[in-house]
């Protein structure tokens, strides 16, 4: 997880950084709630998101397409919202299914992933 919360610093295409991205989201359960505190995921992924929305993108507008997809994914699956439920203030991530926030992301993004995997395309 550490390994993979170092690599979305780097420069890498738009598509493998958005795969990494939904597979963080998978680690982030409870499942693996003493590795998420181990390696502070929450605020990695909070500088992350700080990093990439000031990241200068060129005049390329499919740059600044990629970089709003990539922000839109973050919020989508790490944006916390408030519960107000009880007094302890507590957070809890957003509820919708992981199958239906990658349907959603595929849905945005047309063919751009089978691109990625051209022999799972039926």
């Amino acid at each position: 997880m550490q390994r993979l919360l170092t690599l979305i610093r780097e420069t890498i295409p738009t598509s493998v950084l958005m795969h990494i991205l939904i597979s963080l989201s998978y680690l982030s359960k409870e499942r693996f709630s003493p590795q998420v505190e181990q390696c502070q995921f929450v605020d990695k992924i909070s500088e992350f998101v700080e990093y990439f929305s000031q990241n200068n993108v060129s005049e390329n507008e499919n740059d600044e397409i990629d970089k709003r997809t990539v922000l839109d994914l973050c919020a989508h699956m790490f944006h916390p919202k408030d519960v107000v439920a009880d007094s302890s203030q507590s957070m809890e991530y957003n509820d919708m299914k992981f199958e239906d926030k990658i349907k959603e992301f595929e849905n945005e993004q047309g063919d751009l992933i089978f691109e990625c995997f051209p022999d799972e395309v039926s």
